[in-house]
């Protein structure tokens, strides 16, 4: 993909260069709806972070179908524009979970407002089942400067109205190099990309049709920040040197169609999420979603509404529903190397593949990684018997410490139901050289 730095890629509302003429540093002044949703009083007993959890609903939209993808709604802090908020999860009740930033101390309003200009056409109402301030006071030393910290994030300008690339959930990382120097790393979590890696792709290298990208980071010697990078277009670290709101909250903007970021351009729709901490140490990035399986409603339902979801997929910008794939989690080292994994299933004939029978669609980095297998059908998927994890290269390259961690496949509810493995101790596979589990 050419660098959207450049002013001579093709499609001009792509171009950072057009997109900060378009949306200049300051935001664009947001319209106010007559008439609040919902309004909370709260009074602070000293300056604190604030989260907000608003549960609502909006009746007759559903995120799976066009024209009636969602309502929008505008947050307020004592009568000035604070965040917009999506509700992807149409008619059904939902708590979506976001940051107001930093307050002083004493009595604060927050309302929320219907925006029906950011709405869907069919989706113009919204109803707030409840309203709820959190000051965040009594988290740990790290979480509080994690959350004092973490980004806000103006929606990509292509995007908006579309009710697509949507952020969906934020997560942050801790790690401590000594007593005194902390390092904090934030990941957001997308809906389905609409540039870079296709769906097939997605599902087969990655595990999941989602896009997860690292955002922002920064590291702290005693309580001060020395460093801070975030994750530039064609996935370039780079020195953050925007501005900060709300508090200590760094700014970005989503700037490529594969959701990396700016420091420097601003549209009209500004997100907030409230981040959780995660510790991946031990795990692939994609088990945040599995401890919070909307993400895979969400996803799922808007590739049903961009055609992307098929009962036979003929390319890679398609793939089946995602409830009929098997999900791995694996962890290798790999030099020179690539992973496949086949699946077999007591409800279908012949073997599944990870990898489509394409070298390009197999593994090929190390550490802790998920690739998910079509089956036949969610029938298919949920019979699976044995996986066989294969390795493949050149001669004098080995796929290292190879070992099945976890198996799951997605209910009709779209929540992770793992089998139970049989355990294999990691073992290092010669190219041609494989590995089989059993699955209960």
């Amino acid at each position: 993909m050419k660098s959207l730095w450049q002013p001579g890629c093709k499609l001009a509302v792509h171009c950072l260069w057009l997109l900060s003429v378009l949306w200049p540093l300051r935001a664009a002044q947001v319209p106010r709806e007559s008439g609040a949703l919902s309004s909370r009083v709260f009074t602070l007993a000293k300056e604190s972070e604030v989260g907000l959890e608003i549960e609502a609903r909006s009746p007759g939209a559903s995120w799976a179908t066009k024209g009636a993808e969602a309502a929008a709604l505008l947050v307020e802090v004592d009568g000035q524009y604070n965040e917009d908020v999506i509700l992807w999860a149409g008619d059904i009740p939902f708590s979506y979970r976001v940051m107001l930033g930093r307050l002083a101390a004493g009595k604060h309003e927050v309302t929320v407002r219907l925006n029906k200009a950011r709405s869907a056409a069919g989706a113009q109402q919204a109803v707030i089942l409840s309203l709820k301030p959190k000051p965040l006071t009594t988290n740990s030393a790290d979480d509080l400067v994690a959350l004092a910290n973490s980004p806000v994030l103006y929606q990509r300008a292509n995007t908006i109205d579309r009710f697509s690339d949507l952020p969906l959930l934020m997560y942050y990382e801790v790690s401590h190099r000594n007593d005194q120097e902390v390092q904090v790393r934030y990941t957001i979590i997308f809906t389905n990309e609409d540039g870079g890696t296709p769906t097939a792709a997605l599902m087969a290298r990655w595990g999941r049709a989602a896009d997860i990208e690292w955002a922002y980071e920064f590291r702290a010697i005693a309580g001060r920040i020395v460093e801070e990078r975030y994750q530039a277009v064609e996935h370039q670290t780079r020195p953050f040197q925007g501005e900060r709101i709300n508090g200590t909250h760094p700014v970005l903007a989503v700037a490529s169609d594969n959701n990396n970021f700016s420091d420097q351009t601003r549209s009209s729709v500004r997100f907030a999420l409230l981040p959780i901490p995660a510790d991946l140490r031990n795990a692939t990035r994609e088990t945040v979603m599995d401890a919070n399986p909307w993400t895979y409603r969400s996803v799922a339902e808007e590739l049903l509404r961009e055609g992307k979801l098929k009962d036979e997929p003929a390319d890679l910008n398609s793939i089946s529903d995602p409830r009929n794939y098997l999900y791995v989690d694996l962890h290798a080292t790999q030099t020179g190397t690539a992973i496949g994994v086949e699946a077999i299933s007591t409800k279908q004939a012949g073997v599944s593949s990870s990898d489509l029978g394409q070298a390009r669609l197999r593994i090929d980095r190390g550490g802790y990684f998920r690739t998910a297998i079509r089956l036949a059908s969610f029938e298919s998927a949920d019979s699976v018997s044995s996986l066989t994890v294969r390795c493949f290269g050149d001669v004098g390259h080995s796929c290292e410490q190879v070992e099945v961690k976890s198996a799951a496949v997605l209910d009709r509810n779209y929540q992770p139901r793992f089998f139970r493995i049989e355990h294999v101790a990691p073992r290092t596979l010669k190219p041609d050289e494989s590995l089989s589990v059993s699955l209960h």
